[in-house]
């Protein structure tokens, strides 16, 4: 039996939660540290004085030995100047020293790791996130600075707005289970609405300090779980306040991160930040072979926080970017007239998350831990759709989020792949939350959008939309002298096509439109465009635009966030685009 399941261990677990003064053993120096460590030794800031034999060493030891490191790209930038900053005499050193192309490399890895070697881009993205996770304050701390904090190493909690990120039930079924189970009719085992109640009142009480009220808790908690509630073992830069552990093969993963404060407000940070820190926290601290998880999977776990007498829970990834988001409201514990309906309710919800943790430990027990990160591991986990035929189409995700920088949105580049096909096909897969299937598919008839491969509504509410890629550029990106007339002509049969049929469009900007190249039978090709965004298309009079609207937007008059979308805003829209006014 782990030493996490061991019940002669739990109190020395949380002890160690508790003990505030206790101060985490020291890690050893990974490789990457130590060579950072030896890069920043040499660098210097002037490289005419250095020789031709220290220049060597310093440029090869950082190009070649401090990859996907923030500090390895500082240590790199700052000694290699520009050609014209170089004077006459080094540029002859450098010649003799025959070290020309190496000083062109470095000038080219400068440049190219400004984003990670954007030339297999593939895992900028994540890299960074661990980045900015090592590098953020302990989670207690962070919390406490969080608009600081959010600046300098950002991660998905919706802190500011800005940073919400997609659904994280996208990436792993264990979250939308979850809120499939709280949604269910049936009453939670009369048993576990006993142990909610006594939840309730044990809440309720007022607790001198934050130990009082964990120790009084964490038994409640642990009877609804089914599962221990125990500590983090010693060597990590931050104690958070418990951990349900899930064993596997090579060690313990963390199922569930318990954060609390004694009243909202108490310690000076909020406790749902501080959790979704300290999930960030143990997945860039953890040493092989419980990190080479991350390369397998997107390490899903559970998030409680505890405030006073409210809990709430958060699901948590790493994909790209660390993503916590609320799985559940903040659940108030005390003051409710009717307590037996409460105490059901609150049983309801940790009664389905036991469940859930039994779902996410045998997932892990499942996972084999990987040397190397790849794509498939960390991709969304809409991977196969019925193509219309009987025939099952395989998707294969070969980018990260196009629209990691959007509120909520997601949209990956894929290939598609039916069974006896020798050759795949590009597409893009979207996820949204809204999306006319059939404004899209009136416009792919005529070739007048992207061709819809496929259209379904999955759990938790969210719409996965799979279209061909379209070979163009979209009309933001391109230059004014190269959009043709017969482009606008497109827009229009495409905005004809769809009003004609009761539809509006409500989105119709630049980067919603294609520019690309048609093939015309018996005439070659020609210039065109596509729409290739349909969230706020819907019918006329019934579909509303988004509460909030861009402001830099010159959007025709009678355009509110929340109001109806009117075709004559679709044909405003159209002179604007003409005009060159959007």
């Amino acid at each position: 039996m782990s030493a996490h399941s061991d019940p002669n261990t739990s109190g020395k677990r949380q002890a160690e939660t508790q003990e505030s003064d206790v101060k985490p053993q020291k890690r050893a120096r990974t490789q990457e540290e130590e060579l950072v460590q030896e890069a920043e030794a040499i660098k210097t800031p002037h490289l005419e004085t250095l020789l031709p034999a220290d220049l060597s060493f310093i440029l090869d030891r950082i190009i070649r030995k401090l990859p996907y490191t923030e500090k390895g790209l500082n240590v790199l930038e700052k000694p290699i100047p520009k050609p014209d900053q170089l004077t006459g005499d080094v540029l002859t050193w450098l010649y003799l020293a025959g070290m020309v192309p190496l000083y062109r490399s470095a000038l080219a890895t400068s440049a190219l790791q400004k984003k990670f070697e954007e030339t297999d881009d593939t895992f900028h993205d994540h890299h960074q996130a661990v980045m900015h996770g090592k590098k953020a304050l302990s989670p207690s701390e962070a919390a406490k600075k969080l608009a600081s904090e959010q600046q300098k190493h950002p991660m998905a909690i919706g802190r500011p707005f800005e940073t919400t990120g997609p659904s994280v039930s996208i990436y792993h079924p264990v979250f939308s289970e979850f809120k499939t189970l709280i949604n269910d009719p049936n009453a939670a085992p009369p048993e576990d609405v006993v142990t909610a109640f006594n939840l309730i009142q044990a809440a309720s009480k007022m607790y001198d300090k934050e130990d009082a009220r964990n120790n009084a808790l964490r038994p409640i908690i642990e009877a609804l779980l089914h599962r221990g509630i125990l500590g983090l073992p010693s060597g990590y830069s931050f104690i958070p306040d418990g951990i349900v552990w899930g064993d596997i093969a090579v060690g313990s993963v963390p199922l569930l991160i318990v954060e609390a404060k004694n009243e909202i407000g108490a310690g000076g940070s909020d406790p749902n930040i501080q959790g979704a820190f300290s999930f960030r926290k143990f997945w860039v601290e953890v040493e092989p072979p419980i990190s080479n998880l991350q390369n397998a999977c997107c390490c899903p776990t559970f998030v409680l926080s505890v405030a006073g007498p409210h809990i709430a829970l958060h699901g948590a990834i790493l994909a790209g970017q660390f993503i916590v988001q609320p799985l559940t409201e903040t659940l108030g514990l005390a003051n409710f007239p009717n307590p037996y309906g409460r105490a059901q309710y609150i049983a309801k919800i940790m009664v389905s998350l036991r469940h859930c943790l039994d779902t996410l430990d045998n997932f892990y027990k499942g996972v084999i831990p990987a040397d190397t990160l790849q794509r498939t591991n960390i991709s969304p986990i809409f991977r196969q759709y019925d193509g219309g035929d009987g025939e099952k189409v395989t998707l294969t995700y070969t980018g990260p989020n196009l629209l990691s920088d959007r509120v909520g949105r997601a949209l990956f580049n894929a290939r598609a792949t039916r069974p006896n096909d020798e050759q795949s096909i590009s597409v893009k897969v979207k996820f949204t939350t809204q999306y006319c299937q059939a404004a899209h598919a009136l416009l792919a008839e005529s070739n007048l959008a992207p061709k819809l491969r496929h259209c379904e509504k999955l759990d938790d509410d969210w719409i996965v939309v799979v279209m061909d890629s379209v070979a163009g550029i979209d009309m933001e990106s391109a230059e004014p002298k190269s959009l043709s007339p017969s482009a606008f002509e497109d827009i229009e049969r495409a905005m004809g096509a769809l009003h004609g049929a009761g539809w509006v469009f409500g989105d119709l900007r630049p980067p919603n439109i294609m520019l690309c190249e048609r093939d015309i039978p018996g005439s070659g090709t020609r210039k065109g465009a596509m729409l290739v965004d349909f969230d706020w298309a819907g019918k006329e009079n019934e579909q509303r635009y988004p509460p909030a609207l861009n402001p830099e937007i010159k959007w025709p008059e009678g355009v509110v966030g929340g109001g109806i979308i009117k075709m004559e805003h679709d044909d405003s829209m159209l002179e604007l685009l003409k005009a060159g006014k959007l």
